[in-house]
């Protein structure tokens, strides 16, 4: 595993994303349609046809969000989501599908879906939805500069879990007030 991988999710921090959204689809036109949908509302996009290729650009690229296709040859979506967790991805995924299967949607959201869209979907529903994961982006730089976490000399909050590190959050903000 690369080291860029391996750092993902150390601190999104040190990964901030680029504008650009990547697009997951073995189908090329709802690559076409997502393309031709999110770069006139300014958004560069990067389309890949299967997973691994997507995966390939994405331990060295951290995108906006990713409009992820469920089923897929090869690996399913499912199993790109679960891999994206593994390596602690930070980005906002998306998944799409025409199915609609509720527990499958339920595995994706406990896998860190951000959201699942349903082919066919409205237009507008893309650009709306990439808002949705600028806003989580900014969500997160605000919350990080307003906690300030920074290491000691031992680098001992990096031990600390995500949960962890709300609750010394939490104690921080009481001691404060």
């Amino acid at each position: 595993m690369s080291q860029a991988l391996t750092s993902w999710g150390a601190d999104y921090q040190d990964h901030k994303p680029a504008s650009e959204i990547f697009v997951v689809d073995d189908e090329e036109d709802v690559r076409d349609l997502l393309e031709a949908t999110l770069a006139p509302a300014g958004f560069p996009v990067s389309c890949f046809a299967d997973g691994d290729s997507f995966l390939s650009a994405a331990s060295t690229r951290v995108p906006l969000c990713v409009f992820l296709d469920v089923v897929m040859p090869k690996r399913s979506g499912l199993e790109i989501l679960k891999e994206l967790q593994a390596r602690h991805c930070w980005t906002p995924v998306f998944l799409i599908s025409a199915r609609e299967d509720s527990s499958m949607i339920v595995e994706a959201m406990k896998h860190g879906a951000h959201d699942y869209i349903r082919k066919p979907f409205d237009r507008n529903s893309p650009v709306l939805r990439v808002n949705e994961a600028v806003e989580v982006w900014s969500r997160r730089e605000q919350e990080r500069r307003a906690l300030d976490f920074q290491p000691d000399a031992s680098g001992e909050w990096c031990r600390l879990t995500p949960s962890e590190m709300d609750a010394l959050a939490l104690i921080r903000l009481m001691n404060v007030s």
